[in-house]
């Protein structure tokens, strides 16, 4: 972070979900296709398998009411998991950006954004975000300066889980701070010497002999 003006950003590390179990976001398969990848329409009859009856017909081996049960398929069970963790993760960023956002008070520009993933279940997760903050100096005030630069490195560092973007703005505030700890210094001794030349006796340009 170079000198004190600008605006800075707060943003939490972005969750590597694309991929993760071979399934490709923004393109993944509807749960409920994975889930029953050989499903067929009930009342289509297929020539080649006698065995499958229509819907509407009894089967005269399997008593009536009597329900198949299929154990859960893998890929189903990894895309469950999947959206388990963007969920997660979803709520994660959104905590992370509201610490900013309460801590940086008048501060903050525009609030907070994200960057969204698309789950398997075709749900936007929020999966990355960020926060701008006013860090610029206030002109002819440092201590002013000091004040608000201590709000920003507060607003940095109020998420429970600082991200390293984070803690360089901290750094950054906490330099500022420091600049405008020595621009007051020297101003208050200029002052300082200001009125102790005010308050000095002056010469009038007489002098006393014996």
């Amino acid at each position: 972070m170079g000198g004190i003006g600008g605006l800075s950003g707060f943003s939490s590390t972005v969750f590597p979900v694309a991929g993760q179990f071979g399934l490709a976001m923004g393109k993944a398969t509807p749960v409920e296709k994975i889930a029953n990848p050989q499903q067929q329409n009930a009342n289509t009859a297929d020539p080649e398998q006698p065995q499958q009856q229509n819907a509407n017909t009894a089967d005269p081996e399997q008593p009536q009411g009597t329900k198949t049960t299929r154990s859960q398929p893998p890929q189903d069970a990894k895309t469950a998991a999947l959206v388990s963790q963007l969920a997660q993760r979803d709520q994660q960023v959104r905590t992370h950006e509201a610490a900013h956002v309460a801590a940086g008070g008048m501060y903050v520009r525009g609030g907070a954004r994200f960057s969204y993933t698309t789950g398997p279940d075709g749900r936007a997760y929020a999966t990355g975000g960020e926060v701008s903050i006013d860090r610029s100096a206030v002109p002819g005030n440092p201590s002013a300066t000091i004040q608000k630069l201590r709000q920003v490195q507060q607003a940095a560092l109020a998420p429970a889980d600082p991200s390293p973007q984070d803690r360089s703005v901290a750094a950054g505030a906490a330099m500022g701070m420091t600049q405008a700890q020595m621009e007051l210094a020297q101003r208050q001794l200029s002052a300082y010497r200001t009125t102790a030349s005010a308050a000095a006796p002056r010469s009038t340009g007489f002098s006393a002999t014996a």
